[in-house]
């Protein structure tokens, strides 16, 4: 059985894992490891002369946040973006992903969610209010090659939990080849192979099975 372990969402309770505080509301309840990524994006903007920056390309979002903006995990975003300027960075959502963005994907960051009737129309709307007419870029532009540089260069916490995460999938793979016998099913031993990563919080793009 083949696992490829794709992007870490939320992870199990573990001071070495991707555990972001659980307050909500506040931008003082961001976990140190994003408060540190939110720290150095802003330095970009400030050095590029950046005033306003929309982040919602998921690899991006979840760097920045720690929480997944995709549904499909193929998808290269979501119903959530980030608005960030040098005062504040706001979670812009649909009402139907607020609960989750809150207390879930994106616990201490503050939240704003669009009415579902009307989207796109409604974030639109919550954007336009936030970036208030000022220059706005987006990390699909120009800054795009160097929020991937950002990324890359891992601070000590990333690099914490890197190896968390390492010994998490190391966990998951032992636990799934523990659990399947001769006889079962390809479809029973994908399945006992997902259950094992997924309640470890780790999204899989894709098994095989033979």
């Amino acid at each position: 059985c083949l696992a490829q372990a794709a992007r870490r969402a939320s992870a199990p309770s573990s001071p070495k894992a991707f555990t972001p505080f659980r307050g909500v509301g506040t931008m003082s309840g961001i976990a140190p490891q994003y408060a540190e990524h939110l720290a150095s994006l802003r330095k970009l903007m400030k050095d590029e002369g950046v005033e306003v920056l929309i982040v919602s390309k998921a690899p991006a979002f979840f760097w920045l946040t720690g929480g997944r903006c995709y549904v499909p995990t193929i998808e290269e975003a979501g119903p959530a973006k980030v608005v960030v300027d040098s005062e504040k960075a706001v979670v812009v959502t649909t009402a139907i992903e607020e609960h989750k963005m809150k207390n879930q994907e994106c616990p201490g960051w503050e939240v704003r969610a669009a009415p579902w009737a009307g989207l796109p129309g409604t974030m639109d709307a919550i954007v336009a209010e936030l970036v208030a007419g000022r220059p706005v870029e987006e990390d699909t532009g120009r800054l795009a090659g160097a929020i991937d540089e950002l990324m890359v260069d891992l601070t000590d916490a990333d690099i914490e939990a890197y190896r968390a995460f390492g010994k998490d999938i190391g966990d998951a793979i032992a636990e799934a080849a523990k659990s399947v016998s001769v006889g079962d099913t390809e479809y029973k031993v994908a399945g006992l192979t997902h259950l094992a990563y997924n309640k470890r919080g780790i999204d899989l793009v894709m098994i095989a099975v033979a």
